[in-house]
């Protein structure tokens, strides 16, 4: 089971250097904005200037200076979750800042499964019902196969969860969200995946997530190579 390290430190290996590498080191940066044919990444987190310190986004720095919206207004376009919310790996925008990119970072195929580890009721209950709506939006599967998103794929399944319900939100400052899954090949600091490994797992996550073998509109699946 992944489980994600948030700490605000320099990383030595896997997905969480390399993330830190490409924010924050222009050699890197460039590969990124040509795969995503966006020159010129605002990049929000993680910044080595604040010790690469990563965000949720209900924290001041992205609900104010990136959404536009007020505490107020964040509390009740964000009520289809619970109060802890996912930590992105990275965040950046366009450089007119109407484009919102949301980073998962993965170093090899197996830390893409999960479960929800949640424990509180009204939160399970919360964080279920609007991972559910979004089932039926993007998959074409039979609603038994929902439990692969809380039981095999959480962190994807509430990433995309995320995607779906804030590109159905209006926003003062951002008129578009973007979930980049970056995956990191052949790492040479941690576990070695091939491009080819990389794309044939996602066609297998995706297939039993939603029934169709390619990400919903708006995830953009990047390989950064790592050496």
């Amino acid at each position: 089971m992944n489980i994600s390290n948030t700490s605000n430190s320099a990383a030595a290996k896997g997905s969480k250097f390399w993330m830190q590498k490409i924010v924050n080191e222009k050699f890197f940066t460039i590969q990124v904005e040509e795969i995503l044919a966006e020159k010129n990444l605002v990049w929000v987190s993680p910044l080595e200037s604040e010790s690469y310190k990563e965000y949720q986004l209900k924290e001041q720095k992205i609900f104010s200076n990136v959404l536009g919206l007020t505490k107020n207004e964040f509390r009740k376009k964000f009520s289809f979750w619970a109060s802890n919310q996912p930590h992105w790996d990275a965040i950046a925008t366009s450089a007119d800042g109407k484009i919102l990119y949301l980073f998962e970072a993965k170093a090899h195929v197996k830390e893409l499964e999960s479960k929800i580890r949640a424990r509180d009721t009204s939160s399970v209950e919360k964080i279920t019902r609007s991972m559910f709506e979004v089932f039926k939006e993007i998959s074409a599967l039979d609603e038994s196969k929902f439990f692969i998103w809380t039981e095999k794929y959480y962190q994807l399944g509430n990433r995309l969860t995320f995607l779906q319900k804030m590109n159905q939100t209006h926003f003062p400052k951002i008129e578009k969200i973007i979930l980049v899954l970056l995956n990191i090949v052949d790492d040479e600091t941690y576990i070695a995946t091939s491009k080819e490994d990389w794309a044939r797992h996602y066609e297998k996550v995706f297939e039993e997530m939603t029934g169709k073998n390619f990400p919903p509109p708006n995830a953009k699946i990047v390989y950064v190579f790592g050496k």
